[in-house]
C-alpha cells in the first residue's frame, strides 16, 4: 500500500470535510419531506429554514475537516475518543451560534 504525502493526506481530509458539508446541504434541499424543511418549504417548523440549515452546514465544515484530520491513521483507542468527542462539542458550539441557538444538525 502506497502511503500519501502529507500534502496529499491534507488534500483527502479536505475532500472528505466538504464532502460532509455537502450532503448536510443536499439532504436538507432534498424534497418532498412533509412536515420537514426542503426546497419547498420550512414544513412544520417555525425555526428552521433552508437558508438557516445551509448556514449550519458549512459552520460544520471546520469540525469535519479536524475530525478527519484527527482520525487519519490513527487507531481506534479511548485518546481518539476522547478528542472526537471534544471536537464534536466544539463544532457543536460553533453550529449552534452560527444558527443563533437553533437546533439543525446537533
Amino acid at each position: 500500500m502506497k502511503l500519501l504525502s502529507q500534502t496529499q493526506a491534507e488534500a483527502q481530509v479536505s475532500q472528505l470535510a466538504a464532502i460532509a458539508r455537502d450532503c448536510l446541504i443536499d439532504e436538507a434541499r432534498l424534497s418532498p419531506k412533509p412536515g420537514l424543511v426542503d426546497s419547498r418549504g420550512n414544513g412544520a417548523h417555525q425555526d428552521l429554514t433552508l437558508a438557516l440549515m445551509e448556514r449550519s452546514a458549512c459552520s460544520l465544515q471546520p469540525t469535519f475537516l479536524e475530525l478527519a484530520r484527527q482520525c487519519w491513521q490513527r487507531p481506534a483507542d479511548v485518546a481518539l475518543r476522547e478528542a472526537v468527542g471534544r471536537l464534536g462539542r466544539e463544532g457543536e458550539r460553533q453550529m449552534m451560534a452560527a444558527t443563533g441557538g437553533v437546533n439543525t444538525h446537533r
